[in-house]
């Protein structure tokens, strides 16, 4: 391709251990950074207009398996690449890799240098132990394999390595349609999603869940054990308990800010069939026990949660601060967070939030719905809307998309939901779209943003190439 740019637990022994190893793996974590010692009061949310940055190389051998197995690319600075992109699936088990190998040619004057430093272990240092080292070489040779997979979700045995999308921990308390963000469409992060049913072990309804988005370096890990422990009561015996962990941090306002968190919860479920789940559920959560939390928080979240089959998931949760400084959707990235103290529920005041997902990790489709609103002396307040669509590979061998949509409702308008909802005051609307039409691959960023007044503030990136090979 040449580039042309254009613009920008019956046995309850089983989890006594399981518990003490994944508390000392958390607690192992390496320490997260300290928050601002001093947070701002919480003021109007100011829409941001960044949208994800262009990469030239975007989407190059990331195609489903129905695309050339070899592609090449040269760009108009004299560098190329051969990239060899299989996609191998057998019974449960998939894999799709791509192997890349680049290069830079000059023609005044003529010079060919091939990069092998992809294929090359990296170097040992003095420094570097053995256990250091061979996660250096893991975190080298790991961009060749872009996902595998084993099974699908809820299955007795799901493992995904990838960049995480669309995830939910549990009843969603603390991680709830994770998507990670922190790379493009169309590339890869080391990332974990493993669901282990143990009930064939303990003899109950037990499990395991956990998350890392990046096994190497991550920034968010979380797991979630649960079990049936009153299998022998009539009436409680469908009733679930779970126990859950979290720890991660994020960047707001260009301070890194850590958090540890806690949760317990109680299901008792309303419908269980076979491709059809709803539960009622009450959370106990905890949040702190660091030192870079300000103050420990403590909340009480309850509500219905559930799934249709195994992709579509659902929550409506209310959740309200009992103490200290409890920080609400912690490892939401839907929000436009612009400071600490937006992230932060005030006692007194309560929030209201739902979430409808669609999740197909096979196919690396997500659609994601999710409302929230605070309610403080009888008023709800502070009230948004965002919904996501994303394909991270190309649908019909055309289209890769990244679609956001969030809306701002103002506290100060007295005017109805959905007829504020038809308007574009406060709306934010981001797209990150790879189209394929051959001999053209374009990939086009647009950012639209309308503040209180319907005014619109808006950027659009382009990058254009044309296929040879």
């Amino acid at each position: 391709m040449v580039h042309l740019m254009v613009g920008r637990v019956k046995k309850r022994s089983f989890f006594l251990p399981l518990i003490l190893v994944l508390f000392l793996f958390s607690v192992g974590a390496e320490e997260v950074a300290q928050p601002p010692q001093e947070e701002v009061d919480f003021g109007v949310h100011n829409h941001s207009t960044s949208i994800t940055i262009l990469n030239p190389l975007d989407g190059l051998g990331q195609g489903p398996s129905d695309d050339a197995l070899i592609q090449a690319v040269a760009l108009s600075d004299g560098s190329f690449g051969l990239v060899v992109n299989p996609t191998l699936s057998f019974g449960p088990f998939s894999t799709r890799l791509a192997l890349t190998l680049k290069g830079q040619l000059t023609i005044d004057p003529f010079d060919l240098h091939i990069d092998f430093s992809d294929w090359i272990p990296p170097e040992r240092s003095e420094e570097e132990s053995s256990l250091e080292y061979g996660l250096h070489l893991l975190r080298h040779y790991s961009r060749f394999i872009q996902t595998f997979q084993f099974g699908n979700p809820y299955d007795p045995i799901y493992l995904r390595y990838g960049k995480l999308l669309g995830q939910t921990l549990g009843d969603g308390a603390l991680i709830n349609g994770y998507v990670d963000r922190s790379v493009g469409l169309l590339t890869s992060k080391p990332g974990l999603d493993v669901m282990i049913d143990a009930s064939s072990l303990t003899g109950v309804q037990s499990g395991l869940h956990f998350l890392v988005d990046d096994l190497l370096e991550p920034t968010m890990k979380a797991w979630r054990i649960y079990s049936a422990p009153f299998f022998e009561d009539a009436y409680l015996s469908p009733m679930q308990l779970g126990f859950s962990y979290a720890m991660g941090k994020r960047v707001i306002d260009e301070r890194a800010v850590g958090r540890h968190f806690f949760g317990l919860d109680i299901a008792y479920p309303l419908l269980d069939a076979k491709n059809i789940k709803s539960d009622l559920f009450i959370d106990i959560l905890v949040q702190g026990f660091d030192n870079s939390a300000p103050q420990e928080g403590i909340g009480i979240r309850s509500g219905i949660n559930g799934r249709l089959g195994r992709l579509f998931t659902y929550n409506f949760a209310l959740t309200a601060p009992m103490y200290g400084t409890y920080y609400a959707s912690f490892f939401s990235n839907e929000w436009a967070i612009e400071n600490v103290q937006q992230l932060i529920l005030p006692p007194g005041s309560s929030r209201f939030e739902s979430l409808i997902s669609l999740a197909w990790p096979k196919q690396e489709i997500f659609f994601g719905a999710k409302i929230a609103s605070d309610l403080h002396a009888g008023v709800f307040e502070n009230t948004r809307l965002f919904a996501n669509l994303r394909f991270d590979r190309f649908l019909f061998n055309v289209l890769s998309l990244d679609l956001r949509y969030e809306k701002l409702y103002s506290n100060d308008r007295d005017v109805g939901f959905f007829d504020e909802l038809m308007t574009l005051r406060m709306v934010d609307i981001r797209a990150l779209a790879i189209i394929k039409v051959k001999p053209y691959v374009i990939s086009l960023g647009v950012s639209l943003s309308y503040d209180e007044n319907t005014h619109l503030t808006s950027t659009i990136d382009a990058v254009v190439r044309i296929v040879l090979l």
